[in-house]
């Protein structure tokens, strides 16, 4: 016999094993109807802080330095976690990760007005709520390998695009109604009432998630299996070495790295923009309009890649046109926005590039899926750390920008340029084939 025979027949039978866990269309639905929430509640509980910051930084006698720091600092924590994510998410279930994570950044974001209030001393609030930022960052980090892991291995890539874009919009989602419904309640009822509601929410989905994690699986015994066993061979080792000696999987981080710097220049930047430009325009019109606007661009991106697929689009073909769309249309529109005439059409370049933005959810995003199903938590871990590096130095550098030249129309550039360059590896070097 072939000596490539037994690795081609463990191989079928590892896929095999796969196709029967994939997700039935009703708990494909249950699921990504459970995540949708989960991960709006996450971000909820993430840009909490920033809703409130304006009467907490009254409160503690914070000054706009101090306060940035604090709300920074959520970023160091973020970064830590991405890679240990996805790699427990591989090896003992992203479901598992994601109840467990939920629990931690759900319980802290209820006890947060607590500890601000351990001491009246400004010194120590600040030390206190910088901490507790690193912390909800720590235990955030993991939420997307996790999930990204979980939906690659239990939805095959025909029918991946949708639900991954389904749930990936519920990240504006989520801080469009802590912006709204949270704003509202600390008007009426203060900035500690924000905080208690979404940590109820943030443990109530918990125990929902718990719940569908719980329910009884058809276990299946592999002769990979028993064969891995008497070899002595760990069964989710993650082979690093191959996995990062492929172009492409680099050619997926560097696209996933440029698309973050645009997202987070437009997030960071866009408010002191409209402040200069309409500073007596209404701050929630365009706080809220243009990423109100992503939500249903995020699931349309979903849609049109499945239509793609089944058109007999070849998978890489899929992901780099939904791509191309996200990095070449938010980088011309955010290029139109200093040259707009007036403020309706500000909204518009606006709400426009942060909408295609959302393709990158059917594009890069799904990647690692693509790239190594069995690792794909871990491959996404790393990328996602190394893509929340323009979360400070991005923002950095376009802050160097503006003190420097004054000019919009440079940071918009310098965020084009980047675009492009990402756009560019991922067309030559990107694919959509399995490489590991």
């Amino acid at each position: 016999m072939d000596e490539d025979e037994p690795l081609l027949v463990s191989r079928h039978v590892r896929e095999s094993h796969n196709v029967k866990n994939h997700w039935s269309k009703y708990q494909r639905n249950v699921w990504t109807a459970n995540l949708f929430i989960l991960t709006a509640i996450l971000f909820a509980a993430r840009v909490a802080m920033p809703v409130c910051a304006a009467a907490m930084a009254k409160e503690f006698g914070w000054s706009k330095a101090e306060l940035g720091a604090i709300m920074g600092s959520f970023f160091w924590g973020y970064v830590t976690t991405q890679i240990l994510g996805g790699y427990m998410a591989d090896k003992i279930g992203g479901d598992k990760v994601l109840w467990i994570s939920s629990l931690l950044w759900g319980s802290l974001t209820l006890i947060t007005p607590r500890l601000t209030h351990i001491s009246s001393s400004m010194a120590s609030t600040i030390v206190i709520s910088s901490v507790t930022r690193v912390l909800l960052g720590i235990f955030q980090g993991v939420h997307y390998p996790s999930m990204m892991s979980l939906l690659g291995k239990k939805i095959c890539e025909t029918k991946r695009s949708l639900p991954v874009g389904i749930v990936t919009s519920a990240a504006n989602f989520g801080s469009l109604v802590c912006g709204g419904i949270g704003s509202i309640i600390l008007e009426q009822h203060g900035w500690e009432k924000t905080f208690y509601a979404i940590g109820v929410f943030a443990l109530v989905w918990t125990y929902f998630i718990r719940t569908l994690a719980a329910k009884p699986r058809q276990t299946i015994i592999s002769i990979e299996g028993m064969a891995r066993d008497t070899r002595g061979v760990e069964p989710h080792a993650v082979p690093w070495i191959l996995i990062f000696s492929k172009t492409s999987v680099w050619a997926f981080v560097f696209a996933h790295f440029c698309m973050n710097n645009c997202f987070y220049i437009l997030l960071s930047w866009l408010p002191t923009f409209y402040h200069e430009h309409f500073p007596d325009e209404k701050g929630w019109v365009y706080n809220v309009v243009p990423w109100l606007m992503s939500i249903p661009s995020s699931v349309l991106g979903g849609w049109i890649s499945e239509r793609l697929i089944k058109a007999k689009w070849s998978v890489g073909a899929t992901r780099k046109t939904l791509q191309s769309v996200a990095m070449l249309g938010s980088a011309a529109f955010a290029m139109l926005l200093p040259f707009c005439p007036g403020f309706p059409s500000t909204i518009l370049c606006n709400g426009l590039a942060v909408s295609l933005h959302t393709f990158h959810h059917s594009g890069v995003l799904v990647n690692p899926q693509d790239l190594a199903p069995l690792y794909a938590g871990s491959v996404f871990g790393v990328s996602n750390a190394i893509g929340a590096i323009p979360g400070f130095l991005g923002v950095y550098l376009s802050g160097q920008i503006l003190h420097t030249s004054g000019s919009w129309t440079a940071v918009f550039a310098f965020l084009t340029v980047v675009n492009c360059a990402g756009i560019s590896v991922f067309v030559l070097w990107g694919t959509g084939k399995r490489v590991v």
